[in-house]
């Protein structure tokens, strides 16, 4: 098994650093990588998010295109359930 990445960043920070101990040191990283973990989870989630948003905005303007033609809004609503 390989070792965890924040491994090597932990042993480049100490080689940066004079007076810092390895357990401050592997901390700090850990703290950087959980951090970073968060942002890019939390981004991601935000993508989907907006994904979705802008597949309902589509399937809205679609349904009020249909009735604009005059296709019964009952039939509309049935159709975009998929029922």
């Amino acid at each position: 098994m390989e070792p965890h990445p924040a491994t090597a960043y932990t042993n480049e920070l100490l080689a940066l650093t004079n007076d810092l101990e390895q357990a401050a040191a592997a901390d700090f990283v850990l703290r950087v990588f959980d951090g970073g973990a968060y942002y890019g989870s939390h981004n991601a989630l935000v993508n989907v998010a907006a994904e979705e948003n802008e597949k309902d905005a589509q399937i809205r303007r679609l349904a009020e295109r249909l009735e604009a033609l005059g296709e019964d809004p009952l039939a509309i609503a049935k159709l975009m359930s998929g029922k």
